[in-house]
């Protein structure tokens, strides 16, 4: 590679983190809203990944759309057992689907179900991974929105974010079989690197091997 096209490359690159902005999200382009159900035998949620029943094993696509919106995710009982209530925990496998970082993941509570919950303020967000490492992140509440926010690196294209977070139940009443139990709304965000940040993501550019081509 000559010293212009190296040049043109980082700039490229530069240009791209700059422009990336906050935006929305959506899922898959045929699938903006997805289901879900509460494991009634340890009140797991799986939302992707090995136990996501409904979608499939696999990490749920979700792409940066600024006209999109966010994804939103429908929380049910299972088909044969009802909620009794609890604190369900979210184990949630994302896959970076679009082109840009992610260096923010945001969730919204909807209000729109049986159930009346909260997100946990002590453990609300409990861990986050990128590619299975762990990474430092800061969370907070903020009325009906969970925000987990400065990544200490960025969830890239083709990456994985893992998320596990515990959502407090605040009534008590038993509801029946394929019931909606509540809805939430999710959406990354992308915001100007630092310049450590930039230095690192430019040389993740530079060595991966489809850049190497």
């Amino acid at each position: 590679m000559n010293q212009s096209s190296l040049h043109h490359a980082i700039a490229s690159v530069v240009t791209i983190f700059l422009a990336g902005q906050a935006a929305l999200a959506q899922g898959t382009a045929n699938s903006p809203s997805t289901q879900h159900v509460v494991d009634v035998t340890n009140s797991i949620v799986w939302i992707g990944g090995p136990n996501d029943t409904i979608n499939g094993p696999l990490p749920i696509p979700i792409d940066l759309d600024a006209n999109g919106g966010p994804w939103r995710k429908q929380i049910y009982s299972n088909s044969t057992s009802p909620f009794f209530g609890g604190s369900p925990v979210f184990r949630e496998t994302i896959l970076n689907a679009g082109t840009e970082p992610w260096t923010d993941w945001h969730e919204i509570n909807l209000n729109l179900g049986q159930i009346g919950a909260n997100w946990g303020s002590g453990n609300a967000a409990t861990e986050v991974r990128v590619d299975g490492t762990s990474i430092s992140f800061t969370a907070s509440v903020s009325g009906q929105t969970l925000n987990l926010d400065n990544f200490s690196q960025p969830v890239l294209p083709g990456q994985v974010l893992e998320i596990e977070k515990h959502f407090e139940i605040t009534t008590d009443n038993v509801v029946g079989p394929n019931t909606l139990l509540f809805t939430l709304a999710e959406f990354p965000t992308t915001t100007i690197p630092e310049p450590a940040t930039l230095i690192l993501l430019v040389g993740w550019c530079l060595t991966s091997p489809r850049f190497l081509r």
